[in-house]
């Protein structure tokens, strides 16, 4: 991201957080200097590799952010999977979504990944499927409170 991108980060990041993602809150400066210092390592939650995080841009608008985690474990296998993603509200339904995770299958993942959604996200769900995800089962989330459905994907 280039620093001339900050506006639009923030616009982003406030919109996020008014439609209600959890992942977003607090002030869009804060999330963003977590997230640089995920990709190196540094203040990680217990259990997560380090993490990149790609942005999907509409001419000088966010529409969708993508994060890959790099390694593996078991909590990355059986609950938040090596990909989360999300879509700006405004832009949900549009194929933002799609566009990133085959992107990122494309471009950035070099082995199989585990990708997860809740059981009644049917739009996650759809994009999973339409790049590719191979279904390998349901289980029951602690963390989430409910049902995930795991995927793997398999660069080409």
């Amino acid at each position: 991201m280039n620093i001339k991108h900050l506006n639009a980060f923030e616009r982003y990041f406030n919109e996020c957080v008014t439609s209600g993602l959890d992942l977003y809150h607090g002030d869009y400066e804060s999330y963003l200097i977590k997230r640089i210092r995920y990709s190196q390592g540094k203040g990680l939650p217990e259990g997560w590799p380090p993490m990149s995080m790609y942005l999907c841009f509409e001419s000088d608008i966010i529409v969708g952010s993508i994060r890959v985690r790099h390694g593996t474990n078991d909590y990355i296998r059986g609950e938040i999977g090596h990909i989360g993603y999300e879509t700006s509200p405004k832009a949900r339904g549009q194929g933002v979504a799609t566009t990133m995770l085959q992107w990122v299958i494309d471009n950035v993942i070099e082995d199989k990944v585990i990708v997860t959604c809740a059981e009644d996200n049917i739009g996650s769900r759809k994009v999973i499927e339409k790049c590719g995800g191979d279904y390998l089962d349901r289980l029951y989330s602690e963390e989430k409170v409910g049902y995930l459905l795991r995927y793997q994907l398999t660069p080409k």
